[in-house]
C-alpha cells in the first residue's frame, strides 16, 4: 500500500457529491471517444469561468499563427498561440507585466485554446499577467515528439515576443498548466534549463513552474530501474477514481506512441533536477496521478529546487470542472493566486509551512 493512500479518503464536502454521479461511461480505449467525452465535460468549466469574465475593457485577446518548424523540428504547418494582456497601465510593473505561457490539459488527445479561454482571461486581468496560451496539437493524429515540440515552440515564440506582449521577462517568466498540460510545462523547463537560447544571463531565463496534477511519468515507463516503484502506488490505488482512471490514461499514452523513458514525456525520470527554476505544485489525493506529483516535489527539493506543494486528499482529477461551486475548488483556485504571487515573489528559501495538506 502506499504511504499516501490515507489521501484517498473522500473530502467530508465531495464524498456526498460523488456519490451522487451516476454510472460512468462504458470503459473504451479509443482516444477519440475519450475525447469526444472530455470535450462534453469541458463545457461546465468553460460555463463556471465564463460568469466570472472581468469587464472586456481590462484585457486584449489575439491569436497568432506560428510555425511549427520554427525551431527546426522539421514538422510541417503552424500552430496557434493565443495571447491575453492586460490594457490598463495601473500598476504595471517597470517594463512589462510577468509572462505566463499555458499548457492546457486533456490527456495529449483532448482540449484546445478554448478549454481554459475563459480562465485565462480571468487569470489575466485579476492577476495583472500577460498570457500565451499554446495550442499544441494532439494525438491520435500527432504522434509524439508533435505535441512537445509545438509546446517548445510556442515558449520560445512567446519568449522573443515578449515587448509585444507587453510582457517584460525580468518581472517573471513562468510555464504552467494542469495534468498533461503540467506535463508539458515541466518537460520544456527541463528542455530550456540545456537550452543556450534560455541560459541564465539572456534576459530569457524561466523563473517558475505552476503544475497542477501534474502527470510527470509514462504509465509504462520502467520506474523500477530508477528505484521508484515502491513511491507509485496510487495508479494501481486509485485506478477507478472518479473523472480519471488507470485505464483511460493508458489509453492516452497508447494513442501518443512516446517512448515511456523519455524525458520530454517522463520529466520525473531525468537525469537531474538540478537548476530547474522554481516549482508550485497541487496534488489531489484521490487521483491516479497523486503519487507521481508528490515525488517530482521531493525530487525537485533535493535537486535543490526551491518547491511549494500543495496537497487536497479526497480530491478527485478534474473535480473542479465539475464541481466547482464547492468549498475545496474555490481553494484550489485560492492556491494557484497565491501559489503565482509566490513564483514571483523574489528568490527566497522556501519555508516549512510551503509543504501543505489541505
Amino acid at each position: 500500500m502506499s504511504l499516501h493512500a490515507h489521501l484517498a479518503a473522500p473530502d467530508p464536502k465531495l464524498g456526498p457529491l460523488l456519490a451522487k454521479l451516476g454510472p460512468p461511461a462504458p470503459p473504451t480505449d479509443d482516444p477519440l471517444v475519450l475525447r469526444r467525452q472530455f470535450e462534453a465535460a469541458s463545457f461546465l468549466h468553460q460555463a463556471e469561468w465564463e460568469d466570472r469574465l472581468p469587464p472586456a475593457s481590462g484585457y486584449c485577446v489575439e491569436e497568432h499563427a506560428v510555425r511549427a518548424d520554427a525551431d527546426g523540428t522539421g514538422e510541417d504547418g503552424h500552430i496557434t498561440v493565443r495571447s491575453y494582456t492586460p490594457t490598463s497601465r495601473d500598476n504595471q510593473p517597470e517594463g512589462g507585466f510577468p509572462l505566463l505561457v499555458w499548457y492546457h490539459g486533456g490527456g495529449f488527445v483532448a482540449g484546445d485554446l478554448d478549454l481554459d479561454d475563459n480562465y485565462l482571461r480571468n487569470l489575466c486581468a485579476d492577476s495583472r499577467l500577460s498570457i500565451v496560451n499554446v495550442g499544441y496539437r494532439l494525438a491520435p493524429e500527432h504522434v509524439f515528439p508533435t505535441g512537445f515540440n509545438d509546446a517548445y515552440v510556442g515558449l520560445k515564440w512567446a519568449a522573443s515576443h515578449a515587448p509585444a506582449l507587453r510582457a517584460s521577462l525580468k518581472t517573471g517568466f513562468i510555464v504552467g498548466g494542469t495534468s498533461a498540460g503540467a506535463n508539458l510545462a515541466a518537460a520544456v523547463a527541463l528542455r530550456a534549463r540545456d537550452d543556450p537560447f534560455f541560459a541564465p544571463g539572456s534576459g530569457k531565463e524561466i523563473t517558475g513552474q505552476l503544475l497542477q496534477t501534474p502527470q510527470v511519468v509514462h504509465p509504462a515507463a520502467d520506474v523500477g530501474r530508477y528505484g521508484y516503484a515502491p513511491e507509485l502506488r496510487s495508479m494501481e490505488e486509485q485506478a477507478g477514481a472518479p473523472f480519471l482512471t488507470a485505464r483511460k490514461l493508458r489509453a492516452f499514452a497508447d494513442a501518443l506512441r512516446a517512448p515511456p523513458n523519455d524525458e520530454r514525456i517522463s520529466p520525473l525520470l531525468a537525469t537531474s533536477h538540478a537548476g530547474l527554476p522554481r516549482a508550485f505544485i497541487q496534488v489531489f489525493g484521490m487521483d491516479p496521478l497523486r503519487d507521481e506529483g508528490l515525488l517530482y516535489a521531493r525530487l525537485l527539493r533535493d535537486a535543490g529546487v526551491q518547491t511549494q506543494l500543495n496537497v487536497y486528499p479526497g480530491a478527485p482529477h478534474t473535480f473542479t470542472m465539475v464541481f466547482p461551486e464547492t468549498e475545496v475548488a474555490a481553494r484550489v483556485e485560492r492556491d494557484v493566486r497565491n501559489g503565482l504571487r509566490w513564483l514571483l515573489a523574489s528568490h527566497r528559501p522556501p519555508r516549512d509551512s510551503e509543504c501543505l495538506i489541505l
